[in-house]
């Protein structure tokens, strides 16, 4: 594999994962919040720290994710 297809492949991997994680953990968030809000009658409170919080984590399991399935797709050529 050339130098210039290995850079865009680990990005454009990354980047999809990255994005995709932060999505379903959002959307997981938001989604239990509605349930406790309307099922259980707990009142919702959102805070800036818990959203940055699930997005930093969800970022580094985007990159982990996408490190390793970049790999096995290196490994394949």
């Amino acid at each position: 594999m050339n130098e210039k297809r290995w850079l865009i492949s680990i990005i454009l991997i990354l980047l999809t994962l990255i994005l995709t994680m932060d999505i379903i953990a959002l959307l997981t968030y938001f989604f239990a919040k509605a349930y406790l809000y309307f099922i259980r009658n707990i009142p919702v409170e959102i805070s800036l720290f818990e959203l940055v919080r699930i997005i930093k984590g969800a970022s580094l399991g985007g990159v982990i994710v996408g490190v390793g399935c970049w790999y096995i797709s290196f490994k394949k050529y």
